[in-house]
């Protein structure tokens, strides 16, 4: 078929160089129907080098990344400022059919769950990223640096699709409507592997000083360099750095056929910043049976994480252990990473996921995710699946993921436990989304939304002086404050006051940078969200 690119991409070229709870809320609940539902397909955002395109369409060159926006129909919603959530799709970084009958964002289970956000009241960015690598090398440098160096490019295009998002707003006139202060991104599969990674990778060292992401000898690197023992697999020399800047390519024309960006490769650079200066930061990642290449990328102020695996899952660890990946009957080790309880456990440790709320929670979900015997420690924000392998001698034919399902005439789905009953898959959606929407309605609150609060109309709660160059004052009316929570816009805690029972709260705002700051009051009668300008 044949694809029109779209202003976002024609763009990119430039770049170069708090109200009461109801029976149905906006966000919480699905309160437009499908047919409502604006879908606009094949959107391309971005732009980049590819290392793995078949000899058959071109061999190594710049391909487009493409989205589909799904969105309430403006005729019907007159929300100005909506939030937006990215998906990324599954298929073991690999194009579709290698590893898995699954592996493109028109994945079955990835529309299912485009459709609930955007019947929430969402806008929906579903991407697709660079595939390839070399997953069946018998030579374990090469079958390892070039999975990594799957994660890495894919965390950059998912970084160019934030930041396109967000242009969208800022620069092309805003034509979906977006709230570029609350983005979030949920991953299944692999892309949960994607949506961790964003998270977390913030330095060169995380991906260069651990030795499992280094040449165990010396010989021909991922990009037909010579290489020694000891360096590492990823150049930010010649790809560029985890934000995708850097590692400029040499153009040396435009392809007869894409339109796109020649690229030297006699050369060293391969990769094409785009929008540059435009920020990509999110709110919340959701991990679904994805992993964590390193458990030492997760530090103190990532964006918050929530995670759903089994427990028994083969292919990617649950707690701790090696990667797997099926091609053409054989499953080959890859790497060891920590799984979504490590990661998530982690997360919760660092403080990073208190703006989710989650020990408040007394839904049905959040008890019996607590509850869970594989969940030790009584994690909060990880969903655990006890489901079994039918046969133990045989742990790959597990039904791993379960919210999935496809055609049942796919040659793959031979060795799979699936494919599941759409019916089934939907059940396993539901629970998905249960589970996910009270910590992202959390998250939302904390940047100014007011979603399933209950505030009484007798509280009143005042904050003063604002704006405000040193002191201000949260004084409260028909209640008493039980605790303060102050946080930037990016959610991130700055200041907290637990002094119970009291009416008035001191907030000493001497040190903190000049800006815009929620303010969270908890009090024994209801909860306000208020802002603070720090001048």
């Amino acid at each position: 078929m044949r694809k029109t690119y779209s202003f976002l991409l024609a763009s990119a070229l430039s770049f170069l160089v708090v109200g009461s709870a109801s029976a149905q809320q906006r966000y919480l609940d699905e309160v437009f129907t499908t047919s409502q539902i604006t879908h606009i397909p094949d959107v391309a955002y971005g732009y980049n080098f590819s290392q793995y395109v078949p000899a058959a369409m071109g061999g190594p060159m710049v391909i487009p990344m493409y989205a589909d926006i799904f969105m309430p129909d403006t005729s019907v919603d007159a929300e100005a400022s909506r939030p937006v959530i990215v998906l990324l799709h599954t298929g073991s970084f690999l194009p579709q059919g290698m590893a898995s009958p699954m592996g493109s964002r028109k994945d079955s289970a990835i529309t299912e769950i485009a459709l609930r956000f955007a019947r929430r009241g969402f806008v929906v960015f579903s991407a697709s990223y660079r595939l390839g690598w070399l997953a069946n090398s018998t030579n374990l440098d090469l079958r390892r640096g070039t999975n990594l160096l799957a994660v890495y490019n894919a965390v950059q295009d998912a970084k160019v699709g934030v930041r396109a998002i967000r242009a969208s707003k800022i620069v092309f006139g805003d034509p979906y409507r977006i709230d570029p202060n609350f983005i979030s991104m949920m991953g299944v599969g692999s892309g949960g592997y994607i949506s961790l990674a964003y998270a977390s990778i913030d330095n060169y060292s995380e991906v260069a000083s651990p030795t499992k992401f280094q040449y165990s000898a010396a010989g021909t690197g991922i990009f037909g360099d010579s290489v020694n023992a000891g360096d590492p697999y990823v150049d930010t020399a010649i790809v560029g750095d985890w934000n995708g800047y850097g590692g400029e390519a040499t153009i040396i024309g435009t392809h007869p056929v894409t339109g796109l960006p020649l690229v030297d490769q006699n050369q060293p650079g391969r990769n094409i910043p785009l929008y540059a200066g435009v920020p990509h930061n999110v709110n919340l990642v959701i991990n679904l049976g994805g992993a964590l290449g390193d458990s030492a990328w997760v530090a103190q102020g990532d964006a918050p994480m929530v995670s759903f695996h089994s427990r028994y899952d083969f292919f990617a660890p649950y707690y701790r252990g090696m990667v797997n990946v099926p091609i053409a009957g054989t499953f080959f080790p890859v790497v060891e990473v920590a799984g979504s309880h490590t990661a998530v456990k982690i997360a919760n440790t660092f403080g990073n996921n208190s703006v989710l709320g989650a020990s408040s929670l007394t839904d049905s979900y959040s008890v019996k995710a607590r509850s869970n015997p594989h969940n030790i420690g009584s994690q909060e924000n990880i969903y655990t699946f006890n489901m079994l392998p039918p046969n133990a001698s045989m742990p790959f034919r597990i039904n791993a993921n379960p919210w999935d399902w496809w055609d049942p005439n796919h040659p793959l789905t031979a060795n799979e436990t699936n494919p599941n009953l759409k019916a089934q898959s939907l059940l396993y959606i539901d629970t998905v989304m249960a589970f996910t929407m009270p910590r992202m309605a959390n998250a939302m609150n904390a940047v100014g939304y007011s979603i399933g609060q209950e505030e009484p109309a007798t509280l009143s709660v005042t904050m003063s002086p604002n704006p405000t160059a040193g002191v201000a004052y949260v004084r409260v009316e028909g209640a008493k404050v039980n605790r303060v929570l102050v946080m930037d816009i990016l959610g991130r805690p700055v200041y907290q006051s637990d002094v119970p029972q009291v009416r008035e709260v001191e907030l000493p705002s001497f040190a903190w940078p000049r800006g815009s700051y929620i303010v969270r009051v908890e009090t024994d009668h209801g909860t306000q969200t208020l802002k603070l300008i720090r001048e």
